[in-house]
């Protein structure tokens, strides 16, 4: 058996995803800059044999910088780009995906990418879309002889369906004087948008069982933007993968307790009267500590070493490196 230690994190893109030319971002580069230093200062320190990372922006620049430093392969796939060929499209500073690292002698390989979620087309050099992307990116690394896959996705945010939300939009429609109409139009889209969530889980699961045989390891590791008892993860372990839950430390991987940079931007939001209703909820939503990026593994069994933790949670230089915290397993295979 081979130990394999596994790191996950959504590296933030630092975008606001508001304009058509440029996107707004919330930080300076310099800002920028200090959480890329920070980030490979903590996974110098962690020392992972695999990484995934979400919303690496600009992706390949970014992932070819961040592998050479390091000393690690790399495979990615362009995730959301707006409209662009090539080095050239709208919005001029999106182009972000999904990134998978992986020590040298572990042979790291491209297998496939694939589409989760949203409306258009967006590939490494041609896309096409005004609608959010979500994909999963497949790739395999052999240890002892053996293949192991390892997929990296990252889905769609929104609020919960539940009881709660629902009172709490009529509270927030009085709160902030929206029309009592846009009640039902923010309850139509939060209804609209978990549907879309468990597509992507269906999707996922759907595509690796045509890609992977179901005796071969894998494990799935990213940003899925919801808890472990929403409905959308829930699907994965009905379809027989396995949740790796972190021990519990008093700390999350999205926690604006503990965070920076949530602290610094997003509970502000919170504060100011949002476009719409569904916005309004969905920025109060942000406010909750909760885990969101989670590791599924198959063709694993269950070892008494194995586990599970929120990591990168220092701060450097006084910032967190990220929106998120990160998440870091040991498994056996």
């Amino acid at each position: 058996m081979t130990k394999l230690k596994i790191f996950t994190l959504n590296v933030w893109s630092g975008f606001r995803y508001n304009g058509l030319i440029k996107l707004e971002e919330y930080e300076t580069p310099q800002e920028r800059e200090t959480r890329y230093k920070g980030l490979c200062c903590e996974i110098k320190n962690l020392d992972p044999d695999v990484i995934f990372l979400n919303e690496v922006n600009p992706m390949f620049k970014y992932a070819k910088r961040i592998s050479k430093e390091l000393g690690y392969d790399w495979i990615g796939h362009m995730g959301v780009a707006g409209v662009r060929a090539f080095g050239l499209g709208f919005p001029v500073n999106l182009r972000e995906g999904d990134v998978i690292l992986a020590k040298k002698n572990l042979n790291l390989q491209f297998c496939s990418s694939h589409h989760l979620g949203g409306k258009g087309y967006c590939g490494n050099y041609f896309s096409f879309h005004f609608d959010n992307l979500t994909q999963g990116v497949l790739g395999k690394i052999t240890v002892e002889d053996k293949d192991v896959y390892l997929c990296c996705t990252h889905w769609i945010a929104a609020p919960k369906v539940s009881k709660e939300n629902f009172e709490k939009l009529d509270e927030l429609c009085k709160k902030w004087k929206f029309d009592k109409s846009e009640i039902s139009a923010a309850k139509e889209r939060l209804l609209k948008v978990n549907e879309v969530k468990l597509k992507e889980a269906e999707r996922l699961c759907g595509w690796l069982e045509t890609e992977v045989n179901p005796e071969t390891p894998i494990v799935i590791g990213g940003d899925f933007n919801a808890e472990a008892d929403w409905n959308e993860l829930t699907y994965l372990t009905e379809k027989g993968y396995r949740h790796l839950v972190p021990a519990d430390e008093g700390i999350c991987t999205w926690d604006p307790r503990f965070n920076t940079n949530l602290q610094k931007y997003y509970v502000d939001e919170t504060k100011m009267k949002q476009k719409s209703l569904y916005h309004q909820l969905d920025a109060e939503d942000e406010m909750p500590a909760r885990n969101i990026d989670h590791f599924f593994i198959k063709g694993i069994e269950h070892n008494e070493e194995e586990i599970c933790r929120v990591a990168a949670t220092e701060k450097f230089e006084e910032t967190s490196i990220s929106d998120h915290h990160g998440l870091m397993c040991v498994i056996s295979v």
